[in-house]
C-alpha cells in the first residue's frame, strides 16, 4: 500500500487552517508527484496532511460479531490497510508484512503521531514533520468497529482511535493527545 499526496484543495484548507501560507507555484509542486517509499522504508512521507477530495467509503460491512465485543471488520488486504476516523482528523495505517509490523496513526489538528510496535512499544511525533499522507480512497472506520490484522488491532470510537497488540498494550490517539493503555 502505498502514501499518496492528497488533492490541492484540501491541502490548500489544512494548511491554511494552520496558518501557512502556501503559494500556488508550491501547492502544485507538492501535488505533483506521488513518493514511492522502498519496500524496507516506513509507509509514511513528512507533510501537511489532509483529507482528500475523493469520496470516502466505509471499510467493508462485512463484520464479525459476538455477544457484548466490538464487530471487526476487515483491512484491505490480509495483511495491511489504512483507515480515517469518522472526523477525518485521525489516520492509521496498519502493517504486519515481513518488512514492516506496526501501526502508525496521526492527528492532523493538532499534528502529531504515534507508532506502535508488534512488542507492544509506542514511540511518539510533534509536529508537522511527524505527519504522513494517506492513500486515496482510504476507507472510514465507523464509530464502534475495529480492525486489524495479525497481533495488531484498532478501534474506533467517538473519544478517538484505540490501537492495541495481543497482550492489551497499545495507545488511545484524539486531538486532546495520546495516552498508553494496557501498562
Amino acid at each position: 500500500m502505498s502514501w499518496r499526496t492528497r488533492s490541492r484543495e484540501k491541502l490548500t484548507r489544512a494548511l491554511t487552517a494552520l496558518g501557512t501560507t502556501v503559494t500556488a507555484a508550491t501547492l502544485l509542486a507538492a501535488c505533483s508527484s506521488t513518493p514511492t517509499p522502498s519496500a524496507s522504508s516506513p509507509k509514511r512521507s513528512t507533510g501537511a496532511t489532509a483529507p482528500s477530495t475523493t469520496q470516502r467509503t466505509s471499510l467493508p460491512a462485512t463484520s464479525v460479531t459476538t455477544n457484548g465485543t466490538t464487530a471487526t471488520i476487515p483491512l484491505q488486504t490480509a495483511t495491511a490497510g489504512e483507515f480515517f476516523s469518522p472526523t477525518e482528523n485521525i489516520s492509521c495505517e496498519i502493517d504486519d508484512t515481513a518488512s514492516l509490523r506496526q501501526v502508525f496513526c496521526e492527528t492532523i489538528s493538532p499534528p502529531r503521531s504515534v507508532t506502535l510496535t508488534v512488542d507492544g512499544s509506542l514511540s511518539e511525533c510533534t509536529g508537522q514533520q511527524c505527519l504522513g499522507n494517506a492513500g486515496e480512497n482510504t476507507p472510514t472506520l465507523p464509530y464502534g468497529l475495529a480492525t486489524g490484522t495479525g497481533p495488531f488491532r484498532c478501534t474506533s470510537t467517538s473519544a478517538g482511535v484505540t490501537c492495541t497488540v495481543t497482550s492489551g498494550k497499545g495507545f488511545e490517539i484524539a486531538a486532546g493527545g495520546i495516552s498508553p493503555v494496557g501498562d
